[in-house]
């Protein structure tokens, strides 16, 4: 896994009027844990950002297993917490 490689971003996710319209990175790159502390902490004190949870966790392109379980999907997003 590349958890313990830099190539994860804070990445602020632009939502228009048919979904994810464009994104901009606004720190990286860290290791995964260092970003999801880093995400952390914006949650709990957003300060001046209009709306934190408007951002997300970027990396490396990775197979997901679908909430049913029934198949799979590439994605680019990881959670900002880890599964138990």
């Amino acid at each position: 896994m590349y958890k313990n490689k830099k190539e994860f971003y804070i990445t602020e996710l632009h939502m228009g009027d048919d979904g994810l319209e464009s994104t901009t990175d606004y720190g990286g790159p860290f290791t995964l844990s260092k970003c999801r502390r880093v995400l952390e902490r914006m949650f709990k004190n957003p300060g001046a950002m209009v709306n934190p949870y408007s951002f997300s966790i970027r990396g490396p392109v990775r197979e997901v297993e679908a909430v049913g379980g029934d198949h799979t999907y590439k994605s680019p997003w990881y959670s900002n917490k880890e599964r138990a």
